[in-house]
């Protein structure tokens, strides 16, 4: 009996292992094409039941991670991954492992749908629990998801057979891109005017750059 309770779950994980391949480049897609309207599609998934949610798509989070994932894969394949800057061997060490190195990226992509999350809840008055920065941070990971993408063009147009030099221009759009949507949604989603929108944005992703200074900072320090 335990037996057949194992392979059932071994067949529901395949399964949903394998539809990642349909799911990921639709959602990633959807995003990419119609921003705001998967921030709300996600906000609406939040209050249906757990198995109900995401049924057509890839949850935010999971977008991201697989994002970034594939993004480091690609790096392997063409041996362009970058370096941690450790003094420290054992930082270099501890990073040098691609489930730790993935996971140091999907925490400073996450740190942008955080404080935006954040913003949202202060900016309403809700009480900061995480039933209330859930629903916002979920969306959010829909934008960082395609950001992680763009910005992984930036470092990879020998990749992508872009000209050498393209990447300031390139960045400058992604990043366009990003604080442009961010406005947009900050503007419809807390009814507030075009300044304040664009205020909330630069606020949210010039926080998130400190932190991720900070980190660029520890680590190059070894942890020292």
């Amino acid at each position: 009996m335990d037996f057949l309770k194992l392979i059932r779950s071994f067949g529901d994980l395949l399964f949903e292992v394998l539809t990642w391949l349909i799911y990921f480049p639709r959602t990633l897609w959807l995003v990419l094409r119609h921003p705001l309207k998967m921030i709300t599609y996600s906000d609406h998934e939040q209050t249906d039941a757990e198995d109900e949610q995401y049924t057509d798509t890839l949850s935010p989070p999971l977008l991201l991670l697989l994002t970034l994932l594939l993004l480091h894969g690609l790096e392997l394949a063409f041996g362009t991954l970058p370096q941690i800057p450790a003094k420290n061997e054992e930082v270099r060490t501890f990073f040098a492992s691609d489930e730790h190195f993935v996971m140091l990226r999907a925490f400073l992509f996450g740190l942008l749908p955080l404080f935006a999350a954040l913003r949202y809840v202060r900016a309403r008055g809700l009480p900061l629990e995480r039933k209330n920065l859930r629903p916002a941070f979920y969306g959010q990971c829909y934008l960082a998801a395609i950001y992680a993408f763009m910005l992984w063009l930036v470092t990879s147009y020998d990749i992508v057979g872009m000209r050498a030099g393209a990447e300031p221009i390139l960045f400058a759009a992604s990043t366009l891109w990003y604080w442009t949507v961010q406005t947009m949604q900050f503007r419809r989603a807390l009814t507030i005017s075009w300044p304040r929108a664009i205020a909330n944005t630069l606020w949210v992703y010039f926080e998130a750059a400190f932190y991720l200074v900070v980190v660029a900072l520890i680590l190059s320090g070894g942890g020292a």
